[in-house]
């Protein structure tokens, strides 16, 4: 009986352990850990995203499907269910002759279509500029701050309790032309939260 006590009393100061661990993890410690996670996984989920032009705004539903190299569209019901391919050279979508192009948000060409691959591939391996913590929307969060290029930046809200992105933002020159807030749900090959 003493054994299993003291097995279980050990069992609980480790657990208690681990999790002062976490909490006590840097905001740099966190996200070089999501990356790790990222570049482990299939990234599947869902997003709203909107793009600003200036001088209009579109929004659309799409859901990003790393393993299929896709994106479809959920939202506007105009353009529900178009499949969009990503490719090496970006992402273009054509349907019965007629190709979807809303122009360029960045003079490097980030448009809408390609934003989620942008950035998931910022998750994956953008430059991190920055890292800390900060709550939005009541939670806390970790955020990760890449450079895309000289006059682009990404940066993306993490749930820090459960590594869930909860919002992204690209800015040129200081200016954020896409917003993608994401769903709920399971993130990666297997999630259920």
């Amino acid at each position: 009986m003493r054994r299993k006590i003291l097995f279980i009393v050990t069992a609980l100061v480790f657990l208690l352990l681990l999790t002062a661990c976490s909490a006590n993890q840097t905001a740099e410690e966190r996200v070089l850990a999501l990356r790790e996670r990222f570049n482990a996984a299939t990234p599947r989920f869902a997003a709203h995203v909107t793009a600003d032009y200036g001088d209009r705004v579109y929004g659309f539903t799409l859901r990003f499907d790393a393993g299929a190299s896709s994106i479809q569209v959920l939202a506007p019901e105009v353009l529900a269910g178009i499949q969009i391919g990503i490719a090496e050279g970006g992402t273009v979508l054509q349907f019965e002759g007629a190709e979807l192009n809303t122009g360029a948000l960045t003079a490097d060409g980030l448009s809408p279509l390609s934003a989620l691959p942008t950035i998931v591939a910022e998750w994956n391996a953008g430059h991190i500029i920055e890292a800390h913590y900060e709550t939005l929307h009541d939670i806390r969060t970790v955020v990760m701050t890449t450079a895309v290029s000289d006059t682009v930046r990404h940066k993306t809200w993490f749930n820090a309790e459960t590594d869930i992105p909860i919002q992204a933002v690209i800015l040129s020159d200081g200016f954020a032309v896409i917003t993608a807030v994401f769903e709920g749900g399971g993130l990666f090959d297997g999630d259920t939260t």
